[in-house]
């Protein structure tokens, strides 16, 4: 309503407020005049278009569009005064209203703020007030020649337009039923816009009226078929699949196929499987993120997992490597496929906006997220959803303590007994000493064990023996335990490259360090001050490139990391 207490509607019947009372309207022609200038406020009309607007097929004569301008004026006087003003200007004539006493006008500002709005609930409260203003066909459809007029055809469009972005908006949200009415609205205006009753059948599913998102799929489809002769559009079709409670496409099953030959770590899948089968306290979504050194296994343990648990994950398993030639991915992509999967169409632009829809889909359902790689805990917090009953599991080589909530997996090498069964699994090489040393060498880290049973099987008459005897010469363990597409150096080398400056300047000294040190220790080999060293080292540790000291402070280097620390001060 306008600032003076005057509302003017032509957003549905032509009516007239002022202070809160109707105004009674003037004569037909004067009424017609009226309706026609509110078209476009504050804009010239021409007297053509007037005459045609005003008389329909009967065409008024300028004489009688006079006496409808004089009318006209009287009446507006008679209670509107200088709110309201009707001049002629050139060859037509220009109706002003002060403020936005027009639904019109409060309409079009609706819009505009509502799709500048960053804000997700800001964003539904005005497109929401602004299709509110909508009562009818424009005009309340009178003369029936209106539709077919260029302006009405252009309120119409936005009318769809605010439809369309209030139902997208509302579905992001998770509030579908309060934009149902405003939208079934507007659809039934424009029952021939199919991306317009796509959302709507998405609005009644999301609120659980699967029977009437059916029915309105086949009263669209009938209405086509009759009317156009054209069959549903894909964008109609998918939301029609979506709304079927029974018959909704597979859940996604993206994770990969489980490792074969999974050996040990009972008390890693107990420490993530026995919380994911308790049913009792669940808050919100379980994070576990698994942390170890390079090779250690985290991606095998997580898949491994993912797999023993998808039973009690019947609507999903997302899956997505958050690194890619060394590089973070943008959590937004992953998100954009994530919805895509999920079923979502016309994903909204900015990440934030992608996180809430992400959490809106999987509200009430039961779907596990496995990432593999992250590289920071901002990366991932996009990515977890926002309900209980799901899960996320997180691989890196950092902790992710950042993360809410997380429960820390962190793997060490395998034992000396899972260790010699994986290198039997992988390379044939029966229990016995030399399998234990080959193991010892190989730290019990998994990567190299794969890596030197795929040597075995590649070389059969080399043996475990003979593959001792290769591997105990540190110059050349690190080349022996590498085949086409596993390589410890690889390993390493991408840890390393991942290290800010000054931590990779503090790993180059771990190759003339003993196996054990003391900060103190490394201060001296470095020439550092001891608590920039400490800093360091600490630095060193999350990254898993050095052990966890224990009470007695002494930092522990695996002999792999080691090794690959001489070669890079070589090297670098």
């Amino acid at each position: 309503m306008g600032e003076f207490g005057l509302d003017v509607r032509v957003l549905g019947d032509l009516t007239v407020r002022a202070g809160g009372r109707p105004v009674r309207l003037p004569g037909p022609g004067a009424r017609a005049l009226f309706g026609a200038l509110l078209l476009t406020p504050g804009e010239v009309v021409g007297e053509e278009r007037l005459l045609d607007l005003a008389w329909d097929e009967e065409r008024g004569t300028r004489r009688a569009l006079q006496c409808a301008v004089h009318r006209l004026r009287t009446w507006l006087q008679g209670f509107a005064g200088t709110q309201c003003g009707l001049e002629h200007s050139g060859s037509g004539y220009r109706l002003t209203v002060v403020g936005d006493a027009v639904d019109l006008v409060r309409f079009r500002e609706g819009l505009r703020a509502g799709l500048a709005a960053d804000d997700p609930e800001e964003r539904m409260r005005l497109l929401a007030g602004a299709l509110g203003e909508w009562q009818g066909p424009v005009l309340g459809g009178r003369p029936g020649s209106l539709a077919a007029d260029p302006a009405v055809r252009a309120l119409e469009h936005e009318r769809v337009l605010c439809a369309a972005a209030l139902a997208d908006v509302a579905l992001n949200l998770g509030r579908a039923s309060e934009a149902v009415p405003p939208v079934s609205a507007a659809s039934l205006a424009a029952p021939y816009d199919e991306p317009l009753q796509a959302r709507l059948v998405r609005l009644l599913a999301a609120c659980g009226r699967h029977a009437e998102a059916v029915l309105q799929v086949e009263r669209v489809r009938q209405r086509l078929a009759d009317d156009l002769g054209i069959a549903p559009s894909p964008e109609l079709r998918a939301a029609h699949a979506a709304a079927l409670p029974g018959e909704r496409s597979a859940p996604p099953r993206q994770v990969p196929p489980d490792v074969c030959d999974f050996t040990g770590r009972d008390a890693e899948v107990a420490a993530i499987g026995g919380p994911l089968l308790a049913e009792h306290d669940r808050r919100g979504p379980l994070v576990f993120g698994i942390a170890g050194a390079p090779g250690v296994g985290k991606s095998a343990l997580a898949v491994h997992v993912a797999h023993r648990m998808a039973a009690l994950f019947p609507d999903g398993q997302l899956y997505a490597e958050l690194r890619a030639d060394g590089a973070p991915v943008d959590p937004a992509e992953v998100l954009r496929r994530f919805l895509r999967d999920l079923g979502e169409v016309g994903l909204p632009a900015t990440l934030e906006e992608r996180a809430a829809l992400f959490r809106s889909r999987t509200a009430g359902r039961r779907v596990l997220v496995v990432l593999d790689g992250a590289v920071t805990a901002g990366q991932v917090r996009p990515l977890v959803p926002g309900a209980a009953g799901c899960a996320v599991l997180v691989t890196g080589r950092a902790c992710l303590a950042g993360l809410t909530g997380v429960r820390l997996v962190r793997l060490g090498p395998l034992a000396e007994d899972d260790g010699v069964r994986l290198l039997g699994l992988v390379g044939g090489v029966p229990p016995g000493p030399e399998a234990v040393e080959v193991v010892r060498l190989c730290g019990g880290l998994p990567l190299a064990l794969r890596a030197a049973g795929m040597r075995l099987a590649l070389r059969p008459g080399l043996g475990a023996a003979g593959l001792a005897a290769a591997l105990r010469d540190p110059r050349r363990r690190l080349g022996g335990l590498a085949v086409p597409g596993l390589a410890v150096r690889n390993a390493l080398a991408a840890a390393y490259h991942e290290l800010p400056e000054r931590e990779r300047s503090l790993f180059l000294s771990l190759a003339v360090l003993p196996d054990a040190f003391t900060a103190g220790e490394a201060a001296v080999a470095v020439g550092g001050a001891p608590d920039a060293v400490v800093e360091g080292l600490e630095s060193l540790v999350d990254a898993c490139l050095l052990e966890v000291p224990g009470e007695d402070g002494v930092y522990r280097a695996a002999a792999l990391v080691r090794l690959y620390a001489a070669e890079a001060a070589r090297i670098f």
